[in-house]
């Protein structure tokens, strides 16, 4: 948390700060919550910050014109905090017909991966403590970068969570759980869905890398999430999967 430029800080309307905590505890598989640590978000004065800007800028705002009714939706279904992945893994249960074992070993391979991609996640949140789209966007004029414009009014479609931006949790979690969930199954292309009530629709995917790349663009839509940190945050939730498969959950036999 700081007051400098590129710095985290709460952000309304709670202004709160939670969640700092994760990146701290002990792995279950990882060696260390470090181990996928990346180069970091883009510079300030980067082209790449200015491309992120101007894009969460445009969508992501709560009176965006260029956000479809389709994105509206999807950024609200996938900030449901009731976690829609809990549908999808029993669904999938009954879908591939597994036996109490096999489901027992499914939902234990995910449930690890996802928990050691988050703290990873939020272990990065801490080395890097990167503003939040709302903070970047009202006080854009003092970020050194003469291509984006400062919104002191901007507000994001849906409400920030009390962390930094980079790297997405979210995208942290569901890169684990649907690189896992592939990986269990060994396939990509099986059909899933499930029910939001924030949102009060249901929707319907025909692969998990089809519901990763979704929830990357959701944050944005969302207004709460720069493109690099989602994209990121997936790539730590791929590797864990990676790292937890290698060391872990091998077949015997």
């Amino acid at each position: 948390m700081g007051t400098e430029p590129g710095q985290w800080r709460p952000t309304p309307p709670a202004y709160a700060n939670d969640g700092g905590w994760v990146g701290h505890m002990r792995p279950f598989v990882l060696p260390r919550a470090s181990i996928f640590r990346t180069s970091g978000p883009p510079a300030l004065t980067s082209a790449q910050y200015a491309r992120d800007y101007d894009e969460i800028k445009a969508v992501g705002s709560a009176t965006s014109t260029v956000r479809t009714a389709d994105q509206t939706e999807a950024a609200i279904w996938w900030h449901d905090r009731r976690l829609g992945e809990w549908e999808i893994k029993r669904q999938l249960v009954t879908s591939q017909r597994l036996d109490a074992l096999q489901a027992a070993r499914m939902f234990a391979l995910v449930d690890v991966a996802e928990a050691d991609a988050v703290i990873a996640c939020f272990n990065e949140k801490e080395a890097w403590n990167r503003w939040r789209p709302i903070t970047a966007i009202r006080l854009g004029d003092t970020d050194g970068n003469p291509a984006t414009a400062a919104d002191p009014s901007w507000t994001p479609l849906l409400v920030t969570p009390p962390h930094p931006d980079y790297t997405s949790g979210h995208t942290c979690n569901t890169g684990a759980t649907m690189s896992a969930l592939a990986y269990f199954f060994g396939r990509d292309d099986i059909s899933f869905s499930a029910y939001s009530a924030d949102s009060g629709t249901r929707r319907y995917f025909s692969s998990f890398s089809q519901a990763l790349t979704e929830v990357i663009d959701a944050r944005v839509w969302g207004g709460i999430h720069t493109r690099t940190a989602d994209v990121q945050g997936a790539r730590i939730g791929l590797d864990t999967t990676a790292y937890v498969v290698r060391h872990q959950f091998r077949p015997r036999g």
